[in-house]
């Protein structure tokens, strides 16, 4: 096997159903500079035969099954040290590689630089296109970013439209894996589920630059989060509290925290609203809105929407309005 340029790193864990899909897509545009490295996490279904019955087809596709499930900044920590490319793209094992995404990735990583941030275009759960995500404004382009300049850094961060942007989506993520391998893992931040946006934004503050490609070079399921798994409450506390914790570990400046912070509020214009409807107690929505402060949502919008949410007459307006909307907007 000739010298590796690209490993493509998928930690997973009982994804069987689509994980397959997920290989096809990389092994039909896959050259001898590219690896597949897959680390499950002990996963219980057919993810291992799936996997295995792809190494006949693709030699270069390396399969480690981990003892126990380590949560996904554990496993994904795994996977990348399995790997021996010079650059790791990570990759979720139910997302697929759009056509000409490894030819041009291979020609970006000419460039050197430290991490490689692409967008994405959203799918239903049978990657039936919906719409192309963009992490910074439409009119940002292409552009390489020093984030160890703190205007430049601003500038990104007043750019972002999206969490991912702040690397919260895996799949986006191509880094070299000398600069990952250079930054010592965090023990305040494994376990939060963003391990990984602390190494890369240490990574790009530290002088490595981020290249943004504009063009989507992935597809993503929706409606198969799966940290969805215990409620919409639940999964959006793992964003409020993780960012949280990175932008008090990230920075040491309370203005670029603040920017950091922002990008949550940019994304999610009415958080609030939904999260208050999905709350039973009182005192588990004045936790919420105290969360939602620090991220800068405004106290009347806070007080609007504790105010609606907690009347039992404009939640049953809510619910009567999301089941319309989901039987005239479901395909027929």
């Amino acid at each position: 096997m000739g010298h590796v340029r690209l490993s493509i790193c998928i930690p997973t864990y009982n994804f069987g159903e689509f994980i397959g899909e997920t290989l096809e897509s990389i092994i039909e545009q896959a050259g001898d500079e590219v690896e597949i490295v897959v680390g499950d996490g002990a996963s219980t279904d057919n993810t291992e035969e799936v996997v295995r019955s792809y190494q006949s087809k693709f030699p270069r596709l390396r399969y480690q099954k981990f003892e126990k499930k380590g949560g996904i900044d554990l496993d994904l920590a795994r996977t990348i040290g399995l790997a021996g490319g010079d650059y790791c793209w990570l990759l979720s094992s139910d997302d697929v590689l759009r056509l000409g995404a490894i030819r041009r990735v291979l020609d970006e990583i000419r460039h050197g630089h430290a991490i490689y941030l692409c967008n994405r275009t959203d799918c239903d759960r049978e990657l039936n296109e919906i719409i192309n995500r963009f992490w910074l404004k439409k009119e940002s382009g292409d552009g390489v970013f020093d984030f160890s300049d703190r205007a430049v850094l601003l500038g990104y961060l007043e750019a972002a439209q999206s969490l991912g942007a702040l690397f919260s989506y895996i799949s986006s993520i191509i880094v070299s894996r000398e600069k990952w391998k250079g930054v010592s893992d965090n023990t305040a931040v494994m376990g939060s589920n963003y391990a990984h946006v602390y190494k890369l934004f240490s990574i790009a503050t530290n002088g490595g630059k981020v290249k943004y490609i504009t063009n989507s070079l992935v597809s993503t399921r929706l409606d198969n989060d799966s940290f969805m798994v215990n409620g919409i409450v639940k999964r959006f506390l793992i964003d409020l509290d993780g960012y949280e914790l990175l932008s008090s570990c990230l920075f040491d400046e309370s203005s670029v925290r603040e920017a950091f912070k922002s990008v949550m509020r940019r994304e999610h214009k009415w958080l609030p609203f939904v999260l208050v409807n999905k709350v039973e107690a009182q005192s588990e929505w004045d936790n919420l809105a105290r969360k939602l402060r620090s991220y800068g949502y405004h106290p009347a919008i806070l007080f609007m929407a504790g105010r609606l949410g907690g009347s039992v007459r404009m939640r049953a307006f809510a619910r009567y309005l999301r089941a319309g909307v989901r039987f005239f907007w479901t395909p027929k």
